[in-house]
Formats: C-alpha cells, structure tokens, sequence
C-alpha cells in the first residue's frame, strides 16, 4: 500500500503540478482566443465603408496613384457648345 503514492525523493510534490498543467495551458489558450476575437484592429467600421490608408503607412501611395492614373484613357474634351463645369448650377 505504501508503494502506490509518489513521495519524496527528487520529484516530491511534482505530481501536484502535473495535474493541473494541462488546466493551466487550456486556460491560457482560452484567454489568448477571447483576446484574438475580440480584437478590434482589423474590424470593418460600423457603415461598411473602407479606411483608405495614410501617408504614414503607405508613403508611396500617391505614386501609385499617378501610376494608376496615367493606364487610363484621357478624358474626352468638352464640345464647344456644352457647357462647362463652372457654368452648370449646383445640385443640393
């Protein structure tokens, strides 16, 4: 009968703590996925819309843009008897 519980020599007392690690990993890998969904750094706003990014994170972007730009067909020129852009009335 005495041979059945784990006591003393080197690892005295161990026993205890390897019952209750596992606990203590699916704890902590419970916590890190509530933190990992909750996290709001890539949550789309409310209203659907897109953050258009800024110059801080995407220094070149205005490049690209002129760049994007000069693929695309020029704009057609006015007629002469149209009117032009100042002379319309505002909608509002």
């Amino acid at each position: 009968m005495n041979g059945l519980v784990a006591h003393g020599g080197m690892f005295a007392g161990s026993h205890t703590m390897l019952v209750f690690l596992p606990f203590l990993l699916a704890g902590a890998g419970l916590g890190f996925i509530v933190r990992a969904v909750s996290d709001k750094v890539d949550a789309k706003p409310p209203d659907g819309s897109v953050r258009l990014p800024s110059p801080k994170e995407h220094p070149l972007y205005h490049l690209h843009m002129q760049i994007r730009a000069a693929g695309k067909p020029p704009a057609p020129e006015p007629t002469p008897g149209a009117p032009s852009v100042e002379e319309m009335p505002r909608r509002r």
